[in-house]
Formats: C-alpha cells, structure tokens, sequence
C-alpha cells in the first residue's frame, strides 16, 4: 500500500514509475522536495549478478484508513511545569482522557488527534507531585491529511509510543530493554539490549527501520529520574544540593527543586554539582547548561582504559556483536510483543496503522567475484573477497624501485636484531616478488627521544647528499605519537622522501613465545608491500572496462590542533587502468570554503590526468563523496555538485583554446557515499527462519531503497562476527549514461583497489585513500604534503 495521499496532492516531485514498472508511484507530499534526485521515470534497478533472497531490518507499514484528518493542537500550562515527563502524565489524566481518550500523540508541547475537538479549551489538572492544579490550555493550530511531510513525526511518536506502552526505557533518542539487562558480574556492569527505530518513505510504502544497537559509548552519564543522558563537562564544587537559583521569580534550592519536580529526596548535602554543556539553541548563543547531582545519575558507555581491556572487550562483545541469527531472532521477538500487546495494538487502531508480522523480504544480487590481475597474464581470485596468499604466489602488478633505501633506529641489542632480521626478510622478500633492492644504508641513533631520531634522520640525508632515496625505513621503539608525528611532519612536508615507520614492538612478539613472533614473516610482507606502493609501485589491479575516465575520491578529518578546521582530502585516478593516484589536501572552516576546495581539487587532478595521458582530458569524472550526512544533501545537491561541473568547464574551454579543438564537455557522475546507516541486510539461511551475513557484492536497490533517490546499498565485505553494515550510495547526479547496473558493479570493483589491506575495503579505493590521507594531516602533519609524494600513496 502506497501511502494515501487524502483529497490532495502532496507537495514535493513524484518520483517516476515504480521499480517494477507495474504502476505509477503518488506524489510524496512525506518527502521534502529538495532531497529529490531521481527523474520521473527513471530506472534504478541493476541485472548483474545471481539472485539472493534477504531479509532487511525493516517491518513493513500497513495503512488500515486512507482518508483522515490530524488535528493538531499547542499545549501551553499554567503556571509552567518543566518536566516533559510531568507534562506527559498530566495528558494521562482522567480530566483529559475522558475528552480526548489515551492514544493522542503529544511531544511535551504539540498534541496530535485524528478526531475534531473544540478549537480552544482549558482543563485543570492536579500537578502529579504537588497536588496544585494547573490550567492545561488547548489552542488548534492547524489540520492536515496523511501526505504532510509532518506525518511521519507523528508515526515516529506513536512507535515511541507503543515502546513507552511495552515498558521499554527510552535513553537519548534510543529505546532500552532494562527487563532484559545482560549482567557482566566480573567488571560490575549491565548492557541493556536497544532498540532504535525510524518510520520513512521506502520505495513503494511506509517502513519501520528496526536497529538493536550495540553500544553506548563516550563520557556520558544517565539520569533515571527522566531518563536523559547528559555529556559530563565539569565538577563544579563552588555549588552543592541546598545552592540557590530562581524559578518563576522566586528563590528554590537545587535538593527542593528535585523533591518537588521528579519525587527525589536527596540525601548528601555536601557533594559539587556535574556541569554538562549541550549544543546551543540558536547559533552564536552561549551553550545549554544543565545541572546535575551526582547522587542521582549512573556512567554510561565504555572508557578508553575499558577499551583497552582485551578481556573485557570479548566479554562485552559476546553481548553485543549480534549474528545475523541473533538480530533475526531478536526482532521477531520484538514483532511479537508488539503484536501481542493489547495497550500497544490499540494505539496503532486509533491511528488507523498495521505493522507486518514479518521483517521485508528483499530481492537482492551478489555480483560476480572480482578476478585480481597480476605480473604479465597472471590473475588470481580471492575467497570471501581476500587475497593475502594470491599477492606473494603471484607476484605483483607494476614493480617499483628500492635499490637505494635507508634503515635508520636503534642498533644496540634486540632492536639492532630485529632491524638485521628485518632487512633480511625485505631482501628475500625483494627477489620472490622481483622487486629490485639493494643492501640498505643503516644508520644508527643515539638515544630514543624524538629529537635523536629527527637528527639521526638528517643525519642519513646528509650522507647521501645528492643520491635518489628510493625509501627511507624508521624503526621506532613504540608508538609515540611526538616522535611520529615529528617525523612525519619532516619526511612529507619540509624534506620530501618516501618513508616508512615501522614500530619495532609489533616485529618483537610476544615475551610468552620466547621472544619469536611466529607472525614475522606476514608482517614484515605487508610492511613490504606498504613501500612498494610508497614507492610507486601498484599491487594489483581489476578490470574496469571505462575507458577515459577520471575516479576522483573525497573525505574530510576535523584536524586535532586547530580547532574548528576540517581537513578535507581529495585522491584521483591518473592513469587507464586505475592503478595511479594523484592525492591533495586544503583545510576549511565552513561548507562555503568546503566547496572552493572542491573546485580547486577538481581543477588540479584534471590537470595531473591531463599530463599523465599525452596531453588528454577524461571524456567522464565519476566522483565519490564521502562524509556527508543527510541533512547536507540539498547543500550538495544545490551547490557542491554545480562548483564541480563548473571546474570540469573550465579546464575543457581552456584545454580546447591551447589546442584549437572543438570544446567537449567533460560528463559527472556525482555520489554520496555513507557508511553509517541503520540499515542491516540478512541473508536469507536454508530455511526461513535461518539467516547469516550476505556474501561479498550482494547489492540492494529495491524495497527498502528511497524513491526520491537513485540509490542503492553494497555489501562489498565479508564478516566473520557480527552482522554486516551495507554502505550506501546515493547517486544525486549522472549525467555519464552509465545506468545503475554499471555504477553498481564499479563501486564493487573499485573497493578492491586499496592496497593496504589485501581483501575488499567497506568504500571505493579513492574514498579510503581519501580519508586515510586526511587523517595523517590532521592527526601529523597540519599541512600539505610536498609535491613531489603526491602522485605516490606516501599516507599509507
């Protein structure tokens, strides 16, 4: 069932045909105008692949009336009551029940009713904790049907409601199970199981999006007396329970306030007041302060101490890593006791909804595994989308040059063991993969302070002043981050030369195998095949049959030093077969700056794939933009996507007037890339009631993608624990005529090209580039690479 639009159109596009061609989709009124991206009549449904049956974690919505109003009302009390909590209760009461009934939609100041009442009214109610009567004012504000945009608020509101029915504790925008709490005696703590859930839009009706969360996380705190959580700011102990502040012009302490307001008698009066800061109401007002008592709150989430706990963290994640089994089971579970309870079935009457006694079922694909090409004709496939063995039996794609390097760390005892270890591994390394090495030039430090290893750096420079660095090596004893970051700064910003950090605690092993890593060889292999990379080699490579094409990659990192600076970061193809990469990196302080940035990065890479193919600009940039929430997409839409066709223009006209040629614009495939969605696709196991994690290249575009987009999702990985999260690309302009069958395959194949990892990656090879590139000058260099590193994956 589409959703009713009542006597009216809704307002916003149609979104064209449906994806099964049976019929024509309504207008959605539910859907903002400006998120829509999809051509009426435009198709989005790929044919690659061999079909698999999955389940997505979302329950279908079934609308039982089609033509009603909602009537909607502003709550005002009298005098004011602050507690949202309180105000709730007092809607609950017979005064108010016995006009308006029970299962009304009201937020703590917006009532809900899909039957007509008086237009104003005013009812006394009894304050629940206090006795006083309060004058509760009804004033209608306004009427809609069912195709506002506003409608799927009030859905939402009265799924909240129907969990609040079900007793389940709602924490933040969460819902939690306390029923249910998995003690973890050993370390003193309970994981309540969560739920999240979002009522939207999907491609031919309303759907329930059900998540059980897995965590909470961060400095945050809970307040049982209302059930919010609080980020801690500060111990403020200039004030305790019996301080003084005014509430409706008159003096009350923070002990009496809580007595009156929520039922709290607080016993120590002694103890300092936690300060927690929230975000400002309105841009350039100072922050929302709250105050709390400590007495009265409980810690939330893990500390980075607890994080660090391996134990602990295996015992957590016994609870909390779902399998594709456990969610299945889970959710059922919670379809029934929706179904099952007569309070919860009798608000979704009122409201005229039905929820499906099933998860939607979902036709997906798995696209065809991605063969890897190696040295000459060699190629190689991987299983479950992995490769390790493939790279070393096969040999590598294109070789690189390492006949002059450095090895520069302490060469006194074990470490002086492990680096000769070491280099003897490179070297055999270097001839099973015909990479040519030579003896490297070791140089030893004095002391292990960053500055020794610095100078002990200049100091290998100095030594060969003049000659080519093919790869600089240094072995650090642990992972400070001064002395990395020192270096970093040094060998990609101020003095240019290819480099590789590696700690020499993750060669050492550990001390319960007799000081042998029984790992050395594997490890020393991948930091081999880091430096091949940094040193312009590839690994390997896939077929992607375009030809002309430009593969552009953009990420951003909040920098760690400057504050309110984003780095953003930009990696683009160089070469026909996909396997060279030009990387570039601006700070920005604001989205205008954001898209000034785009138009520089656009500009350059051109310019580089211009030099790189005698003089020739792509015919197609296809260009994928990580980083980005839902909220930005208008902005994208409406700006960033214009300032990049604007940048390919320019480069075109002015390459047509060096060369006295006829002007071909460049085409733009413009997609937005999203790793955290709520989204969880199962695969569908021997039987119905059996499901286990999608393979590799299963991709989703139908059921529960949007109609207002040209969307699909990607499982590109496979996972061992847990269950999968799909990524999700949203294509908000193409004008290549590639078609979603081929945007669908060529996301598939290009999250095999990152080489610093021999499997699958969750994005397309340019996006974690992109974001790996971006992290390393945020985190260590706070500020641009040298020129000379750029055409070279030196970030790895």
């Amino acid at each position: 069932v589409t959703m009713a639009s009542g006597s009216g159109r809704g307002r916003g596009r149609g979104s064209g045909t449906n994806n099964s061609g049976e019929r024509t989709q309504d207008y959605y009124g539910t859907i903002q105008p400006d998120l829509f991206v999809r051509q009426p009549g435009e198709p989005k449904i790929g044919s690659s692949g061999r079909p698999q049956r999955c389940f997505a974690n979302f329950v279908p919505i079934e609308m039982e009336k089609a033509d009603y109003s909602i009537y909607q009302f502003h709550v005002e009390f009298d005098p004011v009551v602050d507690s949202k909590h309180v105000r709730e209760r007092m809607l609950l009461h017979e005064n108010v029940t016995d006009e308006i009934g029970c299962y009304h939609v009201f937020d703590g100041m917006i009532l809900y009713l899909t039957k007509e009442w008086h237009q104003n009214q005013e009812i006394e109610v009894p304050h629940p904790n206090t006795g006083d009567l309060i004058k509760v004012i009804f004033k209608q504000t306004n009427r809609f049907l069912l195709d506002n945009a506003q409608t799927i608020n009030i859905f939402n509101t009265i799924v909240r409601r129907c969990f609040d029915e079900m007793q389940l504790v709602q924490l933040g925008r969460h819902y939690f199970n306390s029923k249910d709490a998995r003690n973890v005696r050993e370390y003193n703590m309970s994981i309540l199981p969560g739920f999240e859930t979002a009522i939207r839009m999907y491609e031919n009706q309303l759907m329930l999006c059900e998540k059980m969360n897995e965590m909470y996380g961060g400095s945050t705190i809970i307040t049982l007396y209302n059930n919010k959580l609080h980020r801690f700011t500060r111990l403020d102990w200039t004030i305790n329970p019996l301080s003084e502040f005014q509430k409706d012009g008159q003096s009350i302490t923070l002990k009496e306030y809580f007595k009156m307001q929520y039922g709290k008698e607080i016993k120590h009066d002694d103890q300092p007041i936690i300060i927690s800061e929230g975000k400002p109401k309105q841009p350039g007002e100072p922050p929302q302060v709250n105050y709390i008592v400590p007495e009265l709150c409980f810690p939330t989430g893990l500390t980075d101490e607890m994080r660090k706990d391996f134990r602990m963290m295996k015992e957590i994640a016994m609870y909390t890593r779902l399998s594709p089994q456990q969610r299945l089971q889970e959710t059922r579970k919670l379809i029934t006791e929706f179904h099952s309870n007569e309070r919860v079935q009798a608000c979704l009457n009122y409201w005229g909804i039905r929820l499906a006694d099933d998860l939607a079922n979902v036709n997906a694909r798995v696209l065809k595994s991605e063969p890897l090409h190696a040295e000459g004709t060699k190629k190689y496939e991987g299983r479950n989308a992995e490769w390790a063995r493939g790279v070393k039996e096969s040999g590598i794609y294109r070789r690189s040059d390492m006949t002059n390097w450095i090895v520069v760390g302490p060469n006194s005892g074990n470490s002086g063991m492990l680096i000769q270890k070491f280099i003897g591994e490179s070297s055999r390394l270097g001839s099973t993969l015909r990479v040519p090495i030579g003896d490297p030039m070791c140089v030893p430090i004095k002391g292990v302070t960053p500055n020794d290893y610095l100078e002990g750096v200049k100091l290998a420079i100095k030594q060969v002043a003049g000659e080519t660095v093919h790869m600089l090596v240094v072995m650090l004893v642990d992972d400070n981050k001064t002395r990395y970051d020192s270096l970093k700064k040094f060998l990609c910003v101020e003095c240019p030369i290819p480099n590789q950090c590696v700690n020499l605690r993750t060669l050492a092993g550990k001390s319960s195998d007799g000081g042998e890593n029984k790992n050395f060889g594997s490890i020393v292999l991948k930091i081999f095949l880091q430096m091949i990379c940094k040193t312009g080699g590839a690994l390997w490579k896939v077929n992607i049959p375009l030809s002309d094409t430009m593969i552009v990659g953009y990420d951003l990192y909040h920098d760690s030093t400057l504050k309110g600076k984003t780095v953003g970061a930009c990696v683009s193809t160089t070469s026909g077969d996909f396997t060279e990469f030009y990387s570039q990196t601006r700070p920005h302080e604001n989205p205008t700056q954001l898209g000034n940035n785009l138009t520089h990065f656009v500009r350059k890479a051109l310019k580089k794939y211009y030099d790189n193919n005698n003089n020739t600009l792509p015919t197609r940039l296809i260009l994928y933009r990580d980083g980005a929430g839902d909220g930005q997409i208008p902005y994208i839409k409406n700006t960033e996507v214009k300032l990049v066709r604007d940048a390919c223009d320019m480069v075109t006209q002015r390459a047509a007037k060096i060369n006295n040629k006829e002007h071909k614009p460049i085409t733009l495939a413009f997609i937005i890339v999203t790793k955290r969605v709520n989204m969880r696709i199962l695969k569908q196991g021997a039987s119905s009631n059996t499901a286990i994690n999608p393979d590799p290249g299963t991709v989703v575009d139908t059921v529960v993608t949007r109609p207002e987009r040209m969307d699909f999702y990607l499982v590109p990985q496979f996972v061992n624990q847990g269950t999968v999260t799909p990524v999700s690309y949203n294509i908000i302009y193409d004008d290549t005529g590639l078609g979603p069958d081929k945007q669908q395959q060529l996301a598939f194949k290009l999250c095999h090209l990152y080489y610093n990892w021999q499997g699958t990656v969750r994005v397309p090879a340019p996006c974690q580039y992109a974001h790996k590139l971006a992290f390393l000058t945020a985190q260590s260099l706070h500020g641009d690479s040298d020129e000379q590193l750029r055409d070279k994956l030196f970030f790895l």
